[in-house]
């Protein structure tokens, strides 16, 4: 027997893959940032897992990271790599002058201190149009005082965009996304003040 799907059904089912796209990616983030430090723990033989409750932040950030890495440097191993993320980590989210200090002459001493240079310029590419994007969205009704703490929406950006650009998601969804990303506990931003950024990004890619 035929089953015939209407418009309207199909932007439903649309909506919710994009929902749980959306969702599993910060978990992924999560779980990615745990594995790298504790890979990077284990070279410097400090517990590192303090950070983790920034984990899906510093995930959104060190995402692209990890692939420009894979990409440039395809020689180093997943312990390297590991370590080189941390030393991005540490400058970004640490407050710890004299642990930064360790990871980075970990880093030199493995012979990691020119990739890391390297990898630490994209990063501050990535910064910089992160910041730059945030501002673009206009005056946020609740302000962000940490924006790194709101990096982990970097990599899915793209996911919103192409979302509305196929008529999938429009403003109304805004309050039901950010509680699918609230949902998994991984975040250390307030639920208004993410709905507010994310009816913000829908707003600025809608006007486009």
């Amino acid at each position: 027997m035929e089953i015939l799907i209407n418009p309207r059904q199909t932007r439903i089912l649309l909506k919710e893959s994009t929902h749980n796209n959306i969702g599993d990616n910060i978990k992924s983030m999560y779980d990615q940032v745990k594995e790298i430090l504790k890979n990077s723990g284990s070279q410097i033989g400090e517990n590192l897992t303090f950070l983790v409750t920034w984990g899906a932040s510093i995930g959104g950030m060190i995402r692209p990271l990890n692939a420009f890495i894979e990409k440039k440097f395809p020689e180093l191993n997943e312990m390297e790599i590991s370590l080189i993320l941390t030393g991005i980590i540490a400058n970004y989210y640490f407050d710890n002058s004299e642990l930064i200090k360790k990871i980075i002459k970990k880093i030199n001493d493995e012979g990691l201190g020119k990739v890391f240079s390297n990898v630490f310029l994209k990063a501050e590419e990535l910064k910089k149009a992160f910041f730059s994007f945030i501002e673009s969205l206009g005056k946020l009704t609740h302000k962000m005082t940490n924006i790194m703490s709101y990096a982990f929406i970097i990599p899915i950006i793209p996911m919103i965009y192409e979302s509305i650009q196929n008529g999938i998601i429009n403003e109304r969804d805004s309050i039901e996304i950010a509680e699918r990303i609230l949902s998994f506990g991984l975040l250390t931003v307030s639920g208004i003040a993410l709905k507010t950024l994310i009816l913000k990004i829908i707003k600025r890619f809608n006007s486009e």
